[in-house]
């Protein structure tokens, strides 16, 4: 991404409507942001109370760093109880606004010169298929000659060239930044992946979806939301909180068939991978012709038949690439561009990619499956690519849901032919604690093997393999790092796969 420069705005046209009392100051803000370290001098911090940590508290290094305002969320009790000391420590401006947190993406936005209005935005949300699908959306606009950015877990940029990021959908001031960026590289579309703690923590408000896509839900992040219902209701905020012109739904999720009856009729686009449930869905599959490379995926619409070539493998990829067409549709193609679009669609790095050993060795795939239901997924369709036995390189995350994990044991107990449990991302958590809940979920876990060091453990699993077996390396995907206690340990499955079978990732 390019530097570019942003105009300051005067602070009462900012808060114009936010603040809760007049008049504002007329001082020039020139740079805004909620984490202190990113102030600069004549800038507004944003101080949003938090999870771990009350952004309050780093109203001082923000002043003392350049801040010449402090937002502060006038309906927060801390904050309140906190800044008359504060004033008596900092000399600053300090303007209070009503539930800051809602708040706060509609101010960034209005900083930035509100980008979303310029582009059609495209939001995906789902338990899975969110990467794979955004992926797929970037790369079909991109083919028919449209200038198309995205946003999510796998990093931010134009045409899939992406930079990396921490976060699937980040805060809001780095989110309004990017699409102001975006804006000014004269892109038409952003597609970007919305998580359920974005819309539970507001980030993505004031970025004026035009379309929104919904590919399931299952479990995941109830450490998080605490239920199902709570997680739930996070994603629905997507389809119901903004004006969109498109919502898109996977009719064969149980979710997403209740979601569709509860919203605009006329904006709706449903998609369905089932032929006895699919039979009011706008975009249903047609047929799925397995080939050498992928699978041939020809699908009904409201515009005709079109046949999706792709190098994907999977049932899920059905799903995803019904989801992309859907979503296609839904932008407004005409069928010659939805033609072309669709035409050799290939994976994305980490998601179900294949790598073919070298003679007398197995194969591998690695896939970001982090789930019970994404497993489940991946182990059955790699079964079909697999002549000998099925091999699973799989753990779980450390402070994460420990609910899952049981189920994921069971799930490649059932599904494949040799487990091997390994370390992924264990965190603050003892991986062998990690691990014995893994077990817990299989009827014999004796028949497990256990090496917690994970490149050691896929050295294992292909240097074990005969060649004419499949050994999925599930979790991790494309990341490229480990994360033991606080540090980030430079580790990716994909280097190693391609240093062991000696082939190219790339």
């Amino acid at each position: 991404m390019t530097n570019v420069q942003i105009p300051g705005m005067p602070l009462p046209q900012l808060l114009a409507g936010f603040a809760l009392h007049d008049p504002v100051p007329d001082i020039r803000i020139c740079n805004i942001a909620s984490n202190s370290a990113q102030i600069t001098p004549d800038s507004a911090f944003v101080a949003l109370p938090g999870i771990k940590s009350n952004g309050i508290d780093y109203a001082i290094d923000a002043v003392k760093a350049g801040a010449v305002v402090v937002i502060y969320d006038a309906s927060d009790e801390y904050s309140l109880s906190r800044i008359p000391l504060l004033r008596k420590q900092v000399d600053t401006c300090w303007v209070g606004v009503d539930q800051l947190e809602r708040a706060n993406g509609h101010i960034v936005s209005r900083f930035f010169g509100d980008p979303g209005r310029a582009m059609t935005i495209v939001g995906i949300t789902g338990t899975d298929g969110k990467s794979s699908v955004t992926h797929l959306v970037t790369q079909a606009l991109t083919r028919i000659g449209k200038s198309c950015a995205s946003i999510g877990t796998l990093g931010y940029g134009i045409a899939n060239q992406l930079t990396p990021d921490s976060l699937t959908t980040p805060d809001a001031v780095s989110l309004q930044s990017r699409l102001f960026e975006f804006q000014q590289q004269r892109c038409e579309y952003v597609v970007m992946e919305v998580s359920s703690h974005a819309l539970e923590q507001f980030r993505v408000n004031g970025c004026d979806f035009d379309i929104a896509v919904l590919t399931n839900l299952g479990r995941d992040h109830l450490d998080y939301h605490g239920s199902h219902e709570s997680y739930a209701a996070a994603k629905a905020r997507l389809f119901h909180e903004f004006e969109l012109s498109g919502r898109v739904v996977n009719a064969d999720d149980a979710f997403g068939a209740q979601l569709s009856q509860t919203v605009d009729q006329d904006s709706l686009y449903r998609y369905s991978a089932l032929s006895d449930t699919g039979q009011g869905a706008e975009v249903r599959l047609k047929s799925c012709e397995l080939t050498a490379n992928g699978q041939n995926i020809c699908a009904i619409t409201p515009l005709g038949e079109v046949t999706a070539v792709t190098a994907l493998i999977g049932r899920f990829n059905v799903e995803n690439t019904l989801a992309c067409i859907a979503t296609l549709v839904a932008l407004g193609l005409d069928y010659s561009e939805l033609e072309i679009a669709v035409k050799d669609l290939k994976p994305i790095p980490g998601r179900m990619e294949k790598f073919i050993g070298r003679r007398g060795m197995a194969s591998a795939v690695i896939d970001f499956a982090h789930t019970e239901q994404a497993l489940r997924a991946c182990l059955g369709a790699s079964r079909k690519h697999t002549a000998g036995k099925l091999w699973c390189v799989f753990g779980c995350g450390g402070d994460r849901d420990q609910g899952k994990r049981s189920g994921m044991g069971r799930a490649v107990e059932q599904l494949a032919d040799r487990a091997i449990v390994t370390d992924d991302n264990p965190r603050n958590e003892s991986p062998e604690k990690i691990v014995s809940e893994i077990l817990a979920g299989m009827q014999h876990p004796e028949r497990a093997c256990v090496v917690h060091n994970r490149q050691a453990a896929i050295e294992y699993a292909l240097s074990q393999a005969a060649a004419e077996d499949l050994v999925v390396i599930a979790g991790k995907g494309h990341e490229q790092e480990q994360i033991v206690g606080n540090e980030r340990r430079p580790f990716s499955d994909r280097h190693v796969v391609s240093r062991i079978l000696q082939v190219s990732h790339d």
